[in-house]
Formats: C-alpha cells, sequence, structure tokens
C-alpha cells in the first residue's frame, strides 16, 4: 500500500511539473514567472478579477506576502508588463486616478488552464 501511495505522490508532483512547464510556454506568464513572486502574482490577480477588485499597483503590492520586493522594484516590474502587453491597467470605477491592474488575455487564460490542472 506504501508503493502505491509513493507512485501516486510522485505521478502527481510529475503532472503539476508538466503543468507548471505548460505555463511556462506563454511567453507572458513566463515574464510574471521570472521574478519570485511571480506565482503569487498571478494567484492575485485572478482573485482579484474574480471578485471584481479595484485593486491598484499599491494594493496589489500590499497583497504579496511571499518574497515580496522593494516598491520600487515591483512597480518596474508591472510597467515592464505593461509595456510587453502583458498586464493591463483599466482606469478604475471608483477613482479616476487609480489604474486596476489585470492580466492580459492570453496570460489570464494560460493561467486558468494550469490552474484547473
Amino acid at each position: 500500500m506504501a508503493n502505491i501511495r509513493r507512485s501516486c505522490s510522485r505521478i502527481h508532483t510529475q503532472m503539476e511539473l508538466f503543468d507548471y512547464k505548460n505555463l511556462l510556454e506563454n511567453e507572458g506568464a513566463k515574464c510574471y514567472l521570472s521574478k519570485p513572486y511571480g506565482l503569487e502574482l498571478l494567484f492575485l490577480l485572478a482573485q482579484f478579477e474574480s471578485d471584481n477588485a479595484d485593486n491598484g499597483i499599491e494594493d496589489t503590492y500590499e497583497a504579496l506576502s511571499y518574497f515580496k520586493p522593494r516598491r520600487g522594484a515591483f512597480s518596474n516590474h508591472i510597467q515592464n508588463l505593461d509595456a510587453s502587453g502583458h498586464i493591463i491597467k483599466i482606469i478604475s470605477k471608483k477613482k479616476a486616478s487609480k489604474s486596476v491592474l489585470r492580466m492580459s488575455a492570453d496570460v489570464a487564460k494560460a493561467f486558468k488552464e494550469f490552474n484547473e490542472s
């Protein structure tokens, strides 16, 4: 019985690694994942979108828990993602001077496939 559990665990781990490699095939996701906090950022952005949250750069930065970079480095990364079209800034409905952050459609699709597998 223990051998079966080890085999199932190993197969599950291999499947997760395969799913992660598939996510990395998406150029936009690869840009997010180039940072230690990238996977958490993807999960946060997916949750914010699901909740229709009004999350700007500052809100998103404050929500990070692990491998939190300095504010300036985070802002630079968001600017790079924006310049390459991998993150979308939408004007907030609550505050015109605030930009709400959302994953681009292709990154969102790739992340959804990864997260549902």
